[in-house]
């Protein structure tokens, strides 16, 4: 699986025209098995994140993308900041809706780079027993190190709830001396989800 993550500012006055706008055009993309629209609580800034069953169909969906975010320029602050990523490893959670992300956007060393795909599902298992897990994604360009780790939650207050219960902190500490560039965490509302 691969997904493109792509960052950009909007205007919240257009949202709600925007997210019908979102629905209806991402969730027509040809070989989209999942997309999640993102805000940041309280700002313009934006996150989607589109998961594709292949590499080729994730590229194929560039030029469509560019159409997307030419229609798009109304409710657009900024242009594009696209992130083309092969999904290295995932883990289910528990059913429910899925109100809430964390994203941790980490560059690890790349020759320990195997190490952490291999041990990663291992440590966010442990999610499991916290019932407002729903779903974790790594995605991750194997050239670079570079890795975002997307979790889902039913809502804020679940995934609060994991860092403070220190869950977080020890899927994080077994890869210290792997990093060459520590995760920086950010938080979103999932505001619109199309397939899956």
């Amino acid at each position: 699986m691969f997904a493109r993550l792509n960052f950009v500012d909007l205007r919240l006055e257009t949202m709600h025209e925007l997210e019908d706008f979102w629905r209806t055009r991402v969730g027509a993309y040809a070989g989209m098995k999942k997309g999640y629209h993102q805000l940041k609580p309280g700002t313009g800034h934006s996150l989607s994140v589109v998961l594709f069953d292949t590499e080729a169909q994730m590229r194929d969906n560039l030029t469509v993308l560019k159409g997307v975010a030419r229609d798009a320029t109304k409710y657009r602050l900024s242009e594009p900041d696209v992130h083309l990523s092969e999904v290295v490893a995932e883990v289910a959670g528990n059913p429910g809706p899925e109100k809430y992300s964390r994203v941790a956007d980490v560059t690890m060393k790349v020759p320990r780079l195997g190490e952490v795909i291999k041990g990663w599902p291992g440590h966010v298992a442990s999610y499991k027993t916290e019932p407002g897990f729903r779903h974790a994604y790594l995605c991750g360009d194997r050239a670079t190190g570079r890795l975002f780790s997307v979790s889902y939650w039913g809502s804020k207050a679940d995934c609060e709830a994991n860092e403070k219960s220190g869950a977080f902190m020890a899927t994080v500490d077994p890869y210290k001396d792997m990093m060459a560039i520590p995760p920086q965490r950010s938080y979103w509302d999932v505001t619109v989800i199309v397939g899956g």
